[in-house]
């Protein structure tokens, strides 16, 4: 997906928001947001914010020397996901259709970032990541699909909600124990995405390979990925792809075996798939 000039201000933003996070001194926060804009401007529309994200965030780590600036952030998503992983599991294995109820889940645990940051009450997060159907929904295609594939790869998105994905991951394999599945993770540190320490730490090695895209986008570029990376997403009989990033870099392909898990967070995400921000989406382009 290129660049929408409704992209712009998110991208500036992201930039003071990482700045900070890194360093308390104003001055080199200005300078690195001037810095971000000359990123944006040099990037120009014809390219998937995620690569822009991608060199803003090297930007902030090469001029501050802070490997991970939302580690912290990270961390405290896990740990309040694990908290709640015995709930949303039982509430998941209650449902009349397991499968599809992981799914939304899956597609719907980006509230946690707003939890953690302490903007919703916990108790309220179990309703609250239960609620929606998908305003865009393939589930027959997959659900058709699945006990013919025998590899299945799921690019991850988030810290926080992998322990959601990990239910979903959970679901698959005991619908279809003969799926052998892999867990993406991004190559290294940006924003709250999911590298293989998140991985480790929610437990998602019990589960399925793991592999890193081996790049810090926070999408998948696959001229940028690793090649065991493209060996796993070239070998894949299906692709579930979460979140906005995966989808920005993947869409426009119309690869059948993908799937597109996420939630539409914004207003021009939204209107580029027809539906309302925020919706819950699960589609193919095949």
């Amino acid at each position: 997906m290129r660049t929408y000039p409704e992209c712009i201000p998110c991208q500036v933003s992201f930039a003071l928001t990482t700045a900070k996070k890194a360093t308390e001194s104003e001055e080199l926060v200005g300078k690195l947001v001037l810095e971000a804009l000359g990123i944006v401007l040099a990037h120009g529309l014809d390219h998937p914010p995620p690569l822009v994200a991608r060199e803003i965030g090297r930007r902030v780590r090469e001029r501050t020397g802070v490997e991970d600036p939302y580690r912290e952030d990270k961390r405290r998503h896990n740990r309040l996901a694990l908290e709640l992983y015995p709930q949303l599991k039982e509430r998941v294995r209650g449902a009349p259709d397991p499968l599809r109820e992981a799914l939304l889940l899956a597609a719907g645990g980006n509230v946690i970032d707003s939890i953690a940051m302490g903007e919703v009450d916990p108790s309220e997060v179990i309703p609250s990541l239960f609620e929606g159907e998908f305003a865009l929904d393939h589930y027959g295609a997959l659900r058709d699909l699945l006990p013919r594939a025998r590899r299945l790869l799921l690019i991850g998105d988030n810290a926080g909600e992998i322990v959601m994905d990990r239910i979903l991951v959970e679901e698959l394999l005991r619908l279809y124990p003969h799926l052998q599945v892999s867990y993406a993770v991004r190559g290294g540190p940006i924003i709250n995405d999911a590298t293989m320490e998140d991985a480790l730490e929610v437990g998602m090695d019990r589960l399925c390979r793991l592999v890193s895209t081996g790049d810090d986008t926070p999408g998948v570029i696959l001229d940028l990925c690793s090649e065991a990376f493209v060996g796993d997403f070239t070998e894949a009989d299906l692709v579930i792809a979460k979140g906005q990033g995966n989808f920005e870099t993947l869409e426009g392909r119309g690869d059948p075996r993908v799937f597109f898990l996420l939630r539409a967070k914004c207003p021009t995400i939204g209107r580029h798939l027809g539906v309302q921000g925020g919706a819950l989406v699960l589609f193919t382009q095949g």
